[in-house]
C-alpha cells in the first residue's frame, strides 16, 4: 500500500470510532464558537475533568463574547481561581475585548484571523477554525503529536518543531475536508482516552492494525521523550503578616509566575533560624516583626521546583518605607474576611488553610 492510500484509508476507522466513543462535553453541544474559544483556553495544560465545573460556572457568568468583554479583570481571575496559569484568563479577556471592539459577536471563522488575538497560537487557532467552523485546518497538541508519531513511527522528540510540522502535514493528508471538525476532535480524543502516554490501550484502538510503531513493538517509545529539567527542591518560609488585624498582601510582578496576583509572601529558607531570617526579611520590606508563631508546613510545585514552606504568622509594625510601597501598589492591607473574595495563588490558599 502506498503512503498516500495508507493515509487516506486511516480516516474512516478513526471517524467511525469517534462517532461511537466521543465524550459528551458541553462545548460540543451545537459547537458555539464562543464556547469553543473558552474551552480551548481552559484546556491548555489542564485535564477535561478539571475544566468541566469551571466551564459551567463561566457560562453562567459570561454566556457570550459581549458579556465577557465587559467583565472586570479581577472578577475574571476570581472565577478562574484554581485552574492555574492565570495569564490564560487575562489573554482570553483581552481577546474578547479586541473582538468586540472590532464589532464581532463571535470569534472570526479564520485561523489566520484568529492568530491576531492575545493567547491564540497555531494550535488554538487550528482548533477554533476546525471545531467551531469545520474548516480543514490541522490542530496539533500533545495528544495529536503522540497519536501521529505512533501511527507513522516518527522518530522525532516530543514537542519539537520538527514533530509539530510533520504531524500537521500528515493530519492534513488524512483529513476528509468536509469532516475536519470530527477528524481533529477524533485525534484529540484518541490521544486522551486510548493512545495514552505510558500505557496505550492498543487493543481498543481503531488504528491498532495500522499503527507502525505497534507493529514494531515501540509504541511506548514514541514520540521520543524530550529532555527533562532536573527537579530542584526549595526550602522556604511562608509568611502571614498582620498589622492591627489586617493581613498584608504582596503584588506579584506583572510578568511571570502568577503574574499580577496578590499573594501571601514566601521567600527562600537559608538557615532554618526562623526569628533571625524572618526579621531580616521583613525589615527589608519596611516592616518590624513584633512576634511570630509557627503554623505548619505546606508543599507546592511550579515548573521544575518543589517547594517545602514552613509557614509562620507575624504581628508587625509598619514603617514609612512600607507605606510608600503600599502607595505604589506593591503591598496592600486586607481584612482577613475579605481574602476569600480575592484571587490568590495556590500557595497562598495553602497558607490560609493552616491559619484557619
Amino acid at each position: 500500500m502506498s503512503s498516500a492510500s495508507f493515509l487516506e484509508e486511516a480516516a474512516a476507522p478513526l471517524l467511525e470510532w469517534f462517532h461511537h466513543s466521543a465524550r459528551s462535553l458541553p462545548w460540543r453541544e451545537g459547537y458555539d464558537p464562543y464556547k469553543i474559544l473558552v474551552s480551548e483556553f481552559m484546556l491548555q495544560q489542564t485535564q477535561v475533568e478539571t475544566v468541566l465545573p469551571y466551564f459551567a460556572r463561566w457560562m453562567e457568568r459570561y454566556p457570550d463574547l459581549a458579556s465577557l468583554a465587559r467583565a472586570d479583570e479581577e472578577d475574571v481571575e476570581k472565577l478562574w481561581e484554581g485552574l492555574g496559569y492565570y495569564s490564560r484568563c487575562r489573554r482570553l479577556l483581552a481577546a474578547a475585548r479586541a473582538m468586540v471592539q472590532e464589532g464581532l459577536d463571535n470569534p472570526p471563522p479564520s485561523a489566520e484571523a484568529l492568530l491576531r488575538y492575545p493567547g491564540i497560537g497555531l494550535y488554538t487557532a487550528g482548533a477554533m477554525a476546525s471545531i467551531a467552523y469545520n474548516l480543514p485546518v490541522p490542530a496539533v497538541d500533545g495528544n495529536v503529536e503522540r497519536v501521529i508519531s505512533r501511527l507513522l513511527n516518527l522518530t522525532e522528540r516530543a514537542g519539537s518543531p520538527t514533530l509539530k510540522h510533520l504531524a500537521a502535514e500528515r493530519v492534513l493528508d488524512m483529513m476528509p475536508k468536509e469532516e475536519a471538525r470530527d477528524f481533529n476532535q477524533a485525534l484529540m480524543e484518541l490521544g486522551a482516552l486510548v493512545c495514552l502516554p505510558k500505557l496505550p490501550a492498543c487493543p481498543e484502538c481503531p488504528w491498532g492494525s495500522l499503527c507502525l510503531s505497534r507493529a514494531l513493538g515501540v509504541q511506548t517509545q514514541r514520540p521520543l521523550a524530550r529532555p527533562r529539567p532536573a527537579v530542584e527542591k526549595v526550602p522556604a518560609w511562608g509568611v502571614l503578616l498582620f498589622s492591627d488585624g489586617a493581613c498584608l498582601l504582596r503584588r506579584r510582578p506583572k510578568e511571570g509566575l502568577w503574574a499580577g496576583l496578590w499573594e501571601l509572601p514566601w521567600f527562600p529558607r537559608r538557615t532554618g533560624d526562623a526569628p533571625a531570617e524572618i526579621k531580616a526579611w521583613v525589615s527589608e520590606v519596611g516592616i518590624e516583626c513584633l512576634s511570630y508563631r509557627e503554623l505548619g508546613v505546606v508543599r507546592f510545585s511550579f515548573t521544575s521546583y518543589r517547594v517545602t514552606a514552613w509557614v509562620v504568622a507575624c504581628e508587625t509594625a509598619l514603617s514609612p518605607a512600607f507605606r510608600e510601597k503600599e502607595r505604589l501598589g506593591q503591598w496592600s492591607l486586607h481584612a482577613p474576611n475579605s481574602l476569600e473574595r480575592l484571587t490568590l495563588p495556590a500557595p497562598s490558599r495553602k497558607f490560609l488553610t493552616l491559619l484557619n
